[in-house]
């Protein structure tokens, strides 16, 4: 790809499943970005047989490509993120999102300049992530919050810390940059391109324990992860306007349990899955950092 000098592009990655927002999704995507010229966007829409195509203007949108699978073919989320990272072309800086997501103006623009101040204060590899405050769909601006958010953890299932949850950063109208964070979110994260590469996807995940397992990886490999300390944009926790995976695919629940085992081999050093980890931080590291065990006794 040919970029203009001293132009940050950025790889955006979207996998969509019978969603409706899709389309508003990539609207504001493009529409609110202060420089929609730099955005190069990968949607794998697994959409349902009567679900409509997206409008003509939408699939428009430039330097914007959607793959297509039928919603009974998908094999889960994050197979679907690792198909669209396969296409990652050597972007500066890459994004992960999901498709039910909505942004302030000029919100590209805000996430890279906190990632530079980062960078530019010698923070080696920062990941800008975290769960963006809420918006309903269909409500326009009176159903979206403007508190920028911290990610805990929430819950466990068979000892494996699986859930996260989050709660209004503290004291966030005082900071003058990102704060640290302990958690990965998979619906915002910000991060140099290099991510793809050094940290990809585990298609044999589920969903369920995902974005756990993905910010301790990015630690193992020396990544760092920061909230955002203002109000980016929102994203739909309410699943109103999608159809979850789990509910058209019954076979689920034997991905979940199989998800279980592959966290709890990962958390404890199986071998078979070492090269999923870096050399620079162990697994134990992390939980000191996060101060929790990632699998309870």
């Amino acid at each position: 790809m040919v970029r203009a000098g001293g132009k940050k592009w950025v790889f955006v990655q979207i996998p969509a499943y019978r969603d409706a927002e899709l389309g508003a999704t990539l609207r504001a995507l493009y529409g609110r970005a202060a420089h929609p010229e730099r955005l190069r966007t990968v949607v794998l829409w697994q959409r349902g047989p009567d679900e409509p195509a997206l409008p003509v203007e939408v699939a428009a949108l430039p330097e914007l490509t959607v793959l297509e699978c039928r919603a009974a073919d998908s094999q889960g989320p994050n197979w679907a993120r690792r198909q669209i990272q396969e296409r990652y072309d050597g972007e500066d800086l890459t994004l992960l999102l999901d498709s039910h997501m909505r942004f302030v103006r000029g919100w590209d623009a805000a996430a890279i300049g906190m990632l530079d101040r980062l960078t530019s204060r010698g923070v080696r590899r920062p990941v800008l992530t975290g769960y963006l405050p809420a918006y309903v769909p269909g409500a326009g601006r009176r159903g979206r919050r403007g508190v920028p958010m911290r990610i805990y953890p929430l819950a466990r299932e068979e000892g494996v810390l699986t859930r996260l949850t989050s709660y209004e950063l503290p004291y966030w109208e005082r900071l003058e940059e990102p704060a640290r964070a302990d958690f990965l979110s998979l619906h915002f994260a910000l991060a140099d391109g290099e991510f793809n590469l050094v940290v990809p996807h585990d298609p044999e995940l589920y969903f369920f324990g995902d974005e756990v397992a993905l910010g301790c990886r990015a630690h193992t490999h020396g990544w760092t992860l920061w909230h955002p300390h203002r109000v980016i944009g929102w994203h739909a926790y309410d699943r109103g306007a999608r159809v979850p995976h789990w509910d058209s695919h019954p076979e689920w629940g034997d991905a979940h349990r199989a998800t279980l085992g592959r966290l709890r081999a990962l958390f404890g050093g199986d071998p078979a899955l070492r090269h999923l980890l870096g050399k620079e931080h162990t697994v134990a590291d992390y939980e000191r950092h996060i101060m929790h065990r990632l699998v309870a006794a």
